[in-house]
């Protein structure tokens, strides 16, 4: 248990350090500064699975949609670093972290044996939110120009995850599940102020990329600490 808790200790300290860092801009040195935060939410949840061992099946998934979200981080930042290539990072981000929240939901539907009707009528939902959020630019004012396919999918996924591991915390009354669903809610509000970031006009002070980046952090380790709830 000591080993879980200073690994969750380190990874607040260093996530704290870069939120203060990354409002000032992107650099190469906070891109190695953000690579060393996620890498403390990893590290968290492999700690967590040696306090855990009985979690392990659902604790590699929960990594593996760590380590996406890792991949996912770096493209993101590097496409303030390299602009002349913004579109590839974006769209790669946007990959990354589409396949993590998969291997999310997958832990979630595989650990609560989830009926697949359940399943379908949750991504049914999220699908329907992620095409409204695209289709509703004026409204919002944003502009998803070219990227309005891929925010839908990427939308669908995440709106997915929230209201997945939301029922699950219903039907379980876990910890786990609780703690997970906060978690999920907390990354579905970085990536709305994200898209606002993105793709709207005046959202890109550093108070944005501050609230973004510290929704993030705290959805990632909250996610990564329901491995040690699981029973």
């Amino acid at each position: 248990m000591p080993l879980y808790y200073i690994s969750l200790a380190a990874g607040l300290i260093v996530a704290a350090g870069f939120l203060f860092s990354r409002s000032k801009g992107a650099s190469i040195k906070n891109l190695f500064f953000k690579m060393a935060s996620s890498l403390c939410f990893l590290l968290t949840a492999v700690c967590a699975v040696i306090v855990n061992p009985g979690a392990s099946a659902y604790g590699v998934l929960i990594i593996m949609g760590g380590i996406l979200g890792l991949c996912g981080d770096a493209a993101l930042d590097l496409k303030f670093i390299y602009p002349k290539d913004n579109n590839e990072f974006l769209r790669s981000g946007f990959i990354f972290f589409a396949i993590g929240h998969i291997f999310f939901n997958a832990a979630l539907i595989w650990f609560n044996r989830l009926k697949w009707w359940w399943v379908l009528i949750c991504i049914a939902a999220a699908v329907i939110i992620a095409v409204i959020n695209a289709f509703s630019g004026k409204m919002l004012k944003v502009d998803f120009g070219k990227y309005r396919n891929i925010v839908i999918l990427y939308s669908s996924i995440l709106a997915a995850t929230a209201i997945i591991s939301v029922l699950c915390a219903v039907v379980s009354a876990s910890k786990a599940m609780i703690i997970f669903a906060v978690g999920a809610v907390l990354f579905l509000l970085s990536d709305v102020v994200l898209c606002f970031t993105y793709f709207g006009k005046g959202w890109d002070k550093p108070v944005h990329i501050f609230v973004n980046h510290l929704l993030y952090y705290a959805a990632q380790f909250l996610i990564a600490s329901t491995i040690l709830f699981i029973a």
